[in-house]
C-alpha cells in the first residue's frame, strides 16, 4: 500500500526534486544516505519514483531499481511505473522495468494494460518492446476496447499494422459493438482504414444501433473512405461468388439514400420469380479507368500531405519537448539563482559580522598597548622622596615589551626571581637589625644615666650639639666682627652703609649664647668636654633612630613587596602564555603561598620591633 502524504519530510523533496532535474548521483547520495522510499507519495498523489518514469529519467529510474524499490506501486491514479513509462513513450524506461521482473499484463484502474496505454500513445517503440515481453493483444478494458481498437480510433495506421502483424484480432468489439474499422472511419483516418481493410476487416458489420462502417465513414464526409470501403465490399463480394446479389446491396448502403433506392428495396423485399444470375461484369469503361486513375493520384497527393504533417507533428513536438526542456532548465536556473543569492546573504551577515568582531579586537588591542605604554611609563616614573627613582629587582625585566611574551615560563621564572631577591633583602635587614646593640643594654645605661643625674640638670644630646654649634658660629662672627672694626677705625664708613656698627653683632651673639646657656643650666666644663668623647644619650638617640629607620625601611619593603605583586598579577593577566592554564595556576598558587610567607617574616620582624 502506498505510504500516506503526511509522512513527507523535506528530505522526500529533496529526492523528487533530483528526479526533476534528472540528477541521478544526487538521488543515489539520497537513497544511501537518508534511507528514502522512493515510491512514497506527496500531497498530490505522485512519488519521485514514478515522476522518473513519466519525465523518461531512466539514469534516476535505474538508481531507484538498484535500491529496491517496489515497482509494483501504484500512484493515486493507479498507474505503475510501466503504465506511466508506456503512456509516455519512454522505451528506454518501459525495459528497464520489463528486465526488472516487473509484469506486463497489470491493468491500472480502467483495466488498461500498459500496451493499451503504449497503443494509444501511439508510440511503436514500446508496443514492440511490451509485445517482445508477451503483452496480451487482445485484452480488453473496461469499455471493451483493444489495444488495436485504441490504436484505431486514435489514427495511428504504423502501429495498427504492427499489432495485425504481431497477432491482433481485426474484428474485435467493444461493449458497444464498434469495430476498429469503424472507429477508424469515424476520426477519417484513411490511412488506418486502409490497413483495416487490407488486414480483412468486414465492412457489413454493424454495431449495437445497426450502423455499419459506411454510417460512421458518411459522418465525416470523406469520399475516399467511402471508395475504399466500396472496393472492400466488391472484393468480398467476388470472393463469395455472390457478385451479382452483393454489390447493390454494398453500393446501396455506401449512397444516399433516395425514393426510388428505397422503392427498389420495397420490390426487392416482396416475392418475385427466380431469374437468371447477371453475367459477370465486363471490362470497366474508359471513366472507370480514368476515375480510378485520378483516385490513385489523389491517395498518392494525400499521402504526401500526410507524410508533411507528419514531419511538422514531429517537429512541433520536438520544438515542444525543447520548450519544455529549456522550461525545466530555466526553472532549475532560477531555483539555483535564488539559492546562490540566499548564500551570498549568508556570507554578508557572516562578513559584517566578522568585521564587528575584527574591530572589537583591534580596539581592545589598542586599549592594551595604551595600557602597556601607560604601565612602562609608570614604572619609569617612580621615585622615591628624594627624588630619585625606586629600585624595584628585576621589575624592569619582567614588565618590559620583552617579557610580555606568551610564554608562560619565562614570566614564572621571573616572578620567582624577585620573590627571592625580595627573600635575600629581608634576610639581610634582619642580619642588620639584630647586629645593632641589645635593646636591654641601652635601657640600661639610659637608666644608669637618668640615676646619676638629676631631672632638673640634663640636656638632651641633640639640643646640646646644636647649641654646641651655634655657639662655635657666633664666636666665628665675633672674630670677623672684631677685624671688621680695626679696619674701620682707618678707613671711613661710606654714607647709607648697611654694614654693622663695630662690636653690635658680637656683644647680641654672646648675649645670647649666654642667656641660652644660663637657662639650660650647662656648666662650663661640659662645653670644654674631649671631642674624642661621645655622650651616653647620644648612643641611645641613635640606637633608637636606627630603629626607627628599619622599621621604615621595613614598611617600605612591604609597600613595594605588595606593588609589585600587584603590577605582576597585572602584567600576568595582560600576558597570553602557550602554557597550560593548570600549570599557570599550580604556579601562581606556589608564588602566592611564597610571598604570603614573606609577608609573614616581615610582620613578625617588624612585631618583635615593635616589642624591643
Amino acid at each position: 500500500a502506498p505510504l500516506q502524504s503526511q509522512d513527507w519530510t523535506k528530505n522526500d523533496e529533496k529526492l523528487l526534486q533530483a528526479v526533476d532535474y534528472n540528477d541521478a548521483g544526487r538521488v543515489t547520495s539520497l537513497l544511501l544516505r537518508k534511507g528514502l522510499v522512493p515510491t512514497k507519495l506527496d500531497s498530490e498523489g505522485k512519488s519521485a519514483f514514478h515522476l522518473a518514469a513519466t519525465r523518461g529519467n531512466v539514469d534516476c529510474l535505474e538508481a531507484m531499481l538498484a535500491h529496491g524499490v517496489d515497482a509494483m506501486t501504484k500512484d493515486s491514479s493507479g498507474y505503475t511505473a510501466l503504465h506511466l513509462a508506456s503512456k509516455h513513450g519512454h522505451p528506454q524506461c518501459v525495459s528497464k522495468l520489463l528486465q526488472a521482473s516487473c509484469p506486463v499484463d497489470v491493468a491500472d484502474g480502467s483495466g488498461r494494460t500498459a500496451l493499451h496505454l503504449a497503443a494509444a500513445s501511439g508510440c511503436i517503440s514500446c508496443s514492440e518492446i511490451l509485445c517482445d515481453f508477451k503483452a496480451p493483444l487482445n485484452s480488453k478494458d473496461k469499455d471493451g476496447s483493444t489495444p488495436l481498437i485504441l490504436a484505431a480510433k486514435m489514427s495511428h495506421p504504423e502501429l495498427c499494422r504492427y499489432l495485425l502483424h504481431r497477432g491482433a484480432a481485426v474484428n474485435c468489439r467493444d461493449l458497444q459493438g464498434r469495430t476498429a474499422l469503424m472507429l477508424a472511419c469515424e476520426s477519417g483516418s484513411v490511412d488506418t482504414v486502409e490497413v483495416l481493410v487490407s488486414a480483412g476487416a468486414r465492412v457489413a458489420v454493424v454495431d449495437a444501433t445497426g450502423h455499419d462502417a459506411a454510417h460512421y465513414g458518411l459522418a465525416t464526409g470523406n469520399a475516399l473512405i467511402q471508395h475504399l470501403l466500396q472496393e472492400a465490399a466488391q472484393r468480398r463480394s467476388w470472393a463469395s461468388g455472390h457478385c451479382g446479389c452483393d454489390v447493390p446491396s454494398a453500393l446501396g448502403s455506401l449512397q444516399t439514400s433516395s425514393p426510388s433506392q428505397s422503392s427498389v428495396r420495397e420490390k426487392s423485399s416482396t416475392p418475385r420469380k427466380r431469374k437468371a444470375p447477371l453475367p459477370p461484369l465486363g471490362t470497366p469503361s474508359q471513366e472507370d479507368r480514368d476515375a480510378y486513375e485520378e483516385i490513385v493520384r489523389l491517395r498518392q497527393e494525400r499521402a504526401q500531405f500526410l507524410q508533411k504533417i507528419r514531419g511538422l507533428e514531429q517537429q512541433d513536438k520536438q520544438r515542444r519537448e525543447r520548450a519544455e526542456q529549456d522550461e525545466g532548465s530555466l526553472r532549475s536556473m532560477e531555483k539555483q539563482i535564488r539559492e546562490l543569492q540566499e548564500r551570498l546573504a549568508a556570507r554578508d551577515g557572516e562578513k559584517e559580522k566578522l568585521g564587528k568582531e575584527v574591530e572589537a579586537l583591534r580596539s581592545r588591542l589598542s586599549s592594551l598597548e595604551t595600557e602597556k605604554e601607560n604601565t612602562s611609563y609608570d614604572i619609569e616614573t617612580l621615585q622615591d622622596e628624594e627624588g630619585e627613582p625606586l629600585e624595584f629587582p628585576g621589575a624592569e625585566m619582567l614588565l618590559s615589551k620583552k617579557t610580555l611574551s606568551p610564554s608562560a615560563e619565562e614570566l614564572l621564572a621571573t616572578l620567582q626571581g624577585q620573590v627571592q631577591s625580595l627573600t635575600v633583602q629581608n634576610k639581610e635587614l634582619r642580619e642588620k637589625i639584630q647586629a645593632r646593640p641589645p635593646l636591654s643594654v641601652l635601657e640600661n645605661y639610659e637608666r644608669d644615666e637618668s640615676s646619676a643625674a638629676a631631672p632638673g640638670d640634663v640636656v638632651p644630646a641633640s639640643l646640646y650639639q646644636a647649641l654646641q654649634q651655634e655657639l662655635e658660629r657666633l664666636r666665628a662672627q665675633g672674630r670677623e666682627a672684631g677685624g671688621v672694626g680695626q679696619r674701620g677705625a682707618s678707613e671711613p664708613i661710606p654714607e647709607g652703609s648697611k654694614g654693622p656698627r663695630p662690636g653690635e653683632e658680637p656683644a647680641w651673639a654672646w648675649g645670647e649664647c649666654k642667656a641660652a646657656l644660663g637657662e639650660l643650666g650647662v656648666q662650663t666644663s661640659s662645653s670644654s668636654s674631649p671631642s674624642g668623647e661621645r655622650e651616653p644619650g647620644m648612643e641611645l638617640a641613635e640606637a633608637r633612630a636606627a630603629l626607627k629607620r628599619a622599621q621604615t625601611e621595613l614598611e617600605d619593603r612591604e609597600r613595594r613587596l605588595k606593588e609589585l605583586q600587584a603590577r605582576l598579577e597585572a602584567a600576568e593577566a595582560a600576558a597570553s602564555p602557550g602554557a597550560s592554564a593548570e600549570e599557570a595556576s599550580r604556579e601562581k598558587e606556589a608564588l602566592q603561598e611564597r610571598c604570603g610567607r614573606a609577608e609573614a617574616e616581615a610582620e613578625a620582624l617588624r612585631r618583635e620591633l615593635e616589642a624591643r
